[in-house]
């Protein structure tokens, strides 16, 4: 039951807005805590959703959605969600192509709500009216998921839906909880982006605080090096657009395998990248060498299923080789006081890149340094002690067999 006016005062929720934001947390936290600090002020709901624009190479938006049976989830939607029948059936829609800053649906039975799925799943879960706000969409030609603005919609659950004075309070801590969501979701895309340009591992130590040069550990590592072979073959051969669908071809099989396996993929250099599986993540260096070498075989599995591919096409094959190395790295920044890079350096990591630079002259996919091989109990072919390029010591180099 809704409290009296007298008790709806903006300024308990808005105190409590200021004093908690600066104390920090996440999106869901804030609208989970949000849901509690309404419901002491007695509105009702049955669900509420936000909608926030993001910055992220797959998604256009998030959704957090609460309801009081499963508390927040969380949603995302990939650029043309405006073409769905989800958004082209939504009471969004209307409200958005109108111009307005917000609409109200009462959801009764045989009524407009009707012609909304939504509404008729909200009716069964005791929903009774519709409240939607919206912020920062100047140009209503354009869809939503193309726009900077922030969405609230709100479902009552109260027998008479709201009344005036809920949606007078809503209106009133509507653009103040859109500025803490806005702080809240430049926070989110610093993250995203620094997890799609430095890795989940990287980007962790670095919005930890780790961003001097020199900030670092010493750590212990598979190091994977992977090369593209005949790279200047293949941009000679296609123009710039099709030697770039080229690159991601190869990186998605390389590069994507060891990201679906959990490794750390720290750079691309020109068509080679490195990563490494970090032991502390695993129960010993065994478990990580069998993690590196199944990415490795998987890899390799793939190329030849995306060459054969080409082939039917007439197009050239895609062939790379890769080079498996465990030992002792820096891992941190390197670079200049500005210019930052988070990576590996060491005598391990180089030799990495040297093993894998014998994978052509000994026309082998996957070479692995000694080390590696005593680690995985699997039929290796020894290629001999090999003096590598820069490296002190011979090191005895190994294919799976």
């Amino acid at each position: 039951m809704s409290s009296s006016s007298s008790e709806k005062d903006p300024f308990v929720v808005l105190d409590w807005l200021y004093t908690r934001s600066l104390e920090g947390w996440s999106i869901e936290s804030f609208l989970a805590e949000l849901m509690h600090q309404l419901g002491e002020v007695g509105i009702s709901l049955c669900r509420v959703r936000i909608g926030i624009p993001v910055l992220h190479p797959l998604h256009v938006v998030s959704a957090y959605t609460w309801r009081p049976d499963r508390g927040v989830e969380i949603e995302t939607y990939s650029r043309g969600f405006d073409v769905t029948n989800a958004y082209l059936g939504s009471p969004m829609r209307p409200i958005f192509e109108s111009g307005a800053e917000g609409g109200r649906i009462r959801i009764t039975s045989g009524t407009e709500s009707n012609r909304y799925p939504l509404l008729v799943d909200a009716s069964a879960h005791g929903g009774t009216d519709y409240f939607l706000q919206l912020l920062g969409y100047p140009d209503r030609s354009q869809p939503p998921a193309s726009q900077e603005g922030i969405l609230f919609s709100w479902i009552s659950a109260a027998p008479n839906g709201f009344a005036e004075e809920d949606l007078e309070f809503l209106r009133k801590i509507h653009k103040p909880l859109c500025m803490e969501l806005r702080s809240l979701t430049q926070k989110n895309l610093v993250k995203d982006i620094m997890h799609a340009y430095l890795g989940g591992y990287s980007a962790d130590r670095v919005f930890s605080g780790q961003i001097q040069r020199g900030d670092g550990d010493v750590i212990e590592a598979v190091i994977l090096f992977c090369d593209l072979r005949g790279s200047s073959t293949l941009a000679e051969h296609y123009g710039f657009d099709e030697f770039l669908h080229v690159l991601n071809d190869y990186y998605g099989i390389t590069a994507g395998a060891v990201l679906e396996a959990g490794g750390e993929v720290l750079r691309y250099i020109g068509d080679a990248s490195l990563a490494i599986f970090p032991l502390e993540r695993y129960a010993d260096e065994r478990e990580a060498c069998e993690a590196a070498l199944s990415v490795s075989l998987k890899a390799v599995a793939n190329g030849e299923r995306l060459n054969l591919d080409r082939s039917q096409r007439g197009e050239l094959p895609i062939e790379f080789g890769i080079g498996l190395h465990v030992g002792t790295v820096m891992y941190g920044n390197i670079g200049t006081a500005t210019r930052l890079e988070f990576t590996v350096v060491g005598q391990a990591a180089n030799e990495a890149a040297r093993i894998e630079a014998q994978c052509k002259e000994l026309d082998q996919a996957i070479l692995v340094s000694d080390r590696f091989a005593n680690q995985v109990p699997k039929r290796w072919l020894s290629h001999g002690h090999i003096k590598l390029r820069n490296i002190k010591d011979p090191i005895e180099i190994f294919s799976p067999q």
